[in-house]
Order: structure tokens, then sequence, then C-alpha cells
């Protein structure tokens, strides 16, 4: 009991992809190595943007970006720092893009980097013609994607570059296409024009233009000068960036201690959960979802409100590999579950040793998983060859290895994410759901379950970069667990 307490401590870290995507949305931080650093190497140049990024109003990171002419486009560059508490462990992320742009600030190449201090995320592209080439991680373990493009390819403040002149008036708006390095994949932004409003910065008043970005379904207010630079932004779980001096980003403001990231998104209950990893039916009551299609399965429905989960049978089996063509996409490589790297497959290979029983070999991968990755929290954007290599990770890392794995092994295999029961409260989750026949099962690498048990809530399907969905929710969701179903829980 006690080592499954330990693990479900680290049952958490979805919600720090959220945060990535809106941080990588907005103008980055400059930084060295440490935090706070001094910025008085980078004097600030008229076009340099330095922010200061608060959540709740509590100082949490600092940004910078700077976009100057070269040759016959521009340079953007943008880095950025983030450093939060998660499990009373202080995490620092790191992350910088170089790219450069055309006359119109659409992408040409780029470079952008992830590193939360256990080996970086690395991710070049390049556009050719109609086609975006992307390489992710360096040397012998890059894996290379190539994504069509049906019109410009723009970064999030490229395209914000747009929005000068005549582009700002009320009820103007524009939609263009841009590509997000933290989900690995390209969507509309669209820019609309509200008003023009004073903003009020120190205690004085600055005439602005106020603006609603919508990106991967989560709005953005952003207030611009008359020449269009970037005052502030008010994004989604009360995240804040204000437009400071240099000195001011980087040095003042910062708390005595990191902001708790866990407490401030864990969705309470009000009665305790009794032996959460043993519970086989769950019903509760949800609240605060917005807009979020909240999956129906075999194993959970949601109907006026009411979620009810109930643990799915487990008994079919196949001979592997899958060969039918109903689940042929969650066999497939991805920029995150590189599937077909020989790392990958030859440690799959290892780890059956010959079985071909698909549910004996779900078994032998899930406790592979758990036993050999340290349960740690990592703020970070994971892929399988880097956790492989690693060996270390919260859920994602867990949830995304044995999703390689599986699908190596040709087991239908797909990332899930929700809210799972963990020391008194709900918390974000990323899972596996793999299919054996009769059916999805689903199984938990991290707490070693299959399937998991029914304090398992999904409200998303798909890896990394379907979790922006949840910035919607975070901060919203309330769970209910209603009693009539508890008392039936503490009966079984």
């Amino acid at each position: 009991m006690q080592a499954m307490l330990r693990v479900a401590r680290f049952a958490v870290v979805v919600v720090w992809l959220g945060l990535l995507v809106a941080l990588v949305r907005s103008r980055g931080p400059a930084e060295s190595r440490g935090v706070p650093v001094s910025p008085s190497a980078a004097a600030p140049a008229a076009d340099d943007a330095w922010m200061g990024v608060y959540m709740r109003g509590e100082k949490i990171g600092y940004s910078h970006s700077r976009m100057v002419p070269d040759g016959d486009g521009y340079r953007l560059t943008e880095t950025s720092v983030l450093r939060l508490s998660v499990l009373n462990e202080v995490q620092t992320v790191r992350l910088a893009i170089d790219a450069s742009t055309g006359p119109d600030f659409a992408v040409r190449s780029f470079a952008f980097t992830l590193d939360s201090g256990l080996g970086p995320l690395d991710v070049h592209g390049t556009v050719e013609g109609d086609t975006l080439r992307l390489q992710v991680g360096d040397g012998a373990d890059a894996s290379e994607q190539h994504i069509p493009l049906a019109e410009p390819l723009y970064l999030p403040a490229s395209a914000r570059a747009h929005l000068t002149g005549d582009a700002l008036a009320p009820g103007r708006t524009l939609t263009l296409s841009v590509f997000d390095p933290t989900a690995m994949q390209h969507q509309p932004l669209e820019m609309r024009v509200l008003a023009r409003a004073p903003l009020a910065v120190d205690g004085r008043a600055i005439d602005a233009w106020k603006v609603r970005e919508s990106f991967h379904g989560t709005d953005t207010l952003v207030w611009l000068d008359v020449a269009g630079h970037t005052l502030r932004e008010e994004g989604p779980m009360d995240m804040v960036l204000q437009r400071e001096d240099a000195a001011r980003a980087v040095g003042a403001g910062w708390g005595s201690e990191a902001f708790d990231l866990m407490g401030a998104v864990a969705v309470p209950v009000r009665q305790p959960i009794p032996d959460p990893r043993h519970l086989t039916r769950l019903t509760a009551r949800l609240g605060g979802i917005g807009d979020l299609q909240v999956p129906t399965d075999q194993r959970q429905s949601l109907h006026d409100g009411v979620l009810r989960v109930e643990l799915e049978p487990a008994a079919a089996t196949y001979t592997l590999p899958y060969r039918d063509d109903e689940w042929r996409a969650a066999l497939q490589a991805t920029p995150f579950l590189q599937v077909d790297h020989p790392r990958i497959r030859a440690t799959a290979s290892a780890i059956l040793d010959g079985e071909t029983d698909s549910r004996r070999a779900v078994d032998r991968l899930r406790q592979w998983v758990y036993r050999e990755l340290e349960k740690r929290p990592v703020a970070s954007i994971p892929n399988a060859v880097q956790v492989l290599e690693t060996r270390a990770g919260d859920c994602n890392e867990h949830a995304i290895l044995f999703a390689a794995l599986a699908r190596a092994a040709g087991i239908p295999t797909r990332v899930v994410a929700g809210v799972v029961y963990a020391n008194g409260s709900f918390l974000y989750h990323a899972w596996d759901d793999v299919w054996l026949g009769a059916g999805w099962v689903s199984v938990d690498p991290t707490f070693d379950q299959m399937p998991a048990d029914a304090t398992h809530v999904k409200l998303i399907e798909g890896g990394p970069q379907t979790h922006s969905a949840l910035l919607g929710v975070i901060g919203k969701l309330s769970i209910d667990v209603l009693p009539e179903q508890q008392a039936a829980a503490d009966r079984s």
C-alpha cells in the first residue's frame, strides 16, 4: 500500500502541457542557466518585448522576444523560463525558438528547444514548397515527419506581427495557419480586434487595442499598443503576461517559494474515496466541462452531467500482430511515438521474448514500464525514444513509452488523459487504452493496472498534441461523487 501511495503522487503532470502551450503561444522569456539571471548582457532594443509571467497573481517566470530584419525577411527569437513547484520539487522549464521568416512573416525554418533538466526536446522545421519537414531529436535518435501545407505557415508571434496599421480596427478578423511546436501540428489562429481601450499599467493609462486570439479551442485576450507591440496577455488558468522592462521582468516580483502547481489545479472532493485503486464502479456529477466532449465508451458514460464508470472486461485476446483495418491508425508512428525507431522495436521485442498473445503481451509491457521508469515529476513534452533513454518521468512519460512499445508489438494503442483520484483529490493524469479484440481496455503503466481503477475519468483521447484541450476545464472542473455510489463502493 505504501508503494502505491508513493506512485499515486506522480499522477499529475498532464497539466504541464497546457502551461507550456500557453507560454509558447506567447512572447517567450530570456535567460541564461539560472533563475533569475541578469539581463545586462542583452540590452533591450526598441523592438524587444520583455514580459513578466504570472499565475493567480504570483510570478512564475519571465519572457523575452525579438524580431529584426534579416535579408528579405525577419529573424524571430523567443526564449522562456517557467519556475514552478510540483510535489515539493522545484521545476525550471526553459523554452527557445529561433526562426527565419519571409517578408510576410511566414515561417521558413525554425529550431525549438524545451529543456526541463532531464534531456532537452529539440525540434527543427523547414518549409520546402508545400511541405513542412520536421526533425525531432538530434543524432541517431532523430525522427522525421513531413506535414503537407495548404497555405503559408506562421509561428504565434510572427502571426501577431500582422496586427498593425489598418488591421487594428474594431471587428477586423484575421485567421492564419499557425504551427505549435509543443503539439507538432498546425491549427488556425483567429485574431479578432475587439476595441480600442486604455490599459492601466503602473498607474497610468496607455492607449491600446484589445484583441481576442482563439487557438486550439482556447481564447487569450491581448492588448497591443498602436504600433502593434504586445502590452499584456490574459490566458487560460489565470495566466497573465505583463510587459515590463528587462530588470523588472527578470529580477523583481519573485516569491520566497515557487508557485504550487499541484494545489492550484487539483480537483477537490467533499468525501474521500476509500481504497481508490480497487474501486470497480464510480458514479459522480461532473461540472465545469464547458464544450469539452467527454468520451463515452464501454467503460464510461456521461448523461445529463452524471458520469458512470465501470471497469471493462479484459478477457478477450488475439494473436499478434493485429491485422485488421479498423484500428490500424492506432499502430502508426507519430512525432511523439517513434514506433519504427530501431531502439523502440528492439526493446519491445526483448520484453515480449516471443510472446504472441495480445493480453499477455500487454501485461509484460505494462509491468516493464512500471518497473523500469523512475517515478519523478518531469516538466516536459515526452517522446518515446527520449523516455527510453532517460528511464524516468511521471504519468506522461509512462503513457508515451508504453504506447510506443505496444504499437511496435502490433497492439493498437492510444494515449488518453483525464483525472484520477489520489491523495484526497482528483489530479490530472495520462494513461493508455489498448485494443484486445472485443473492445478497448484501459491500461495505467504508472499504477501498473489493467483495467485501470474506476477513479480514472477519461476527458480526452490522444497524445500530447491533444492535451491543450484540457486548458478549458482546468480550474473549472468539479467532481461530486454521489453518496449512494460511495456507499456501494464501501460495501464492495
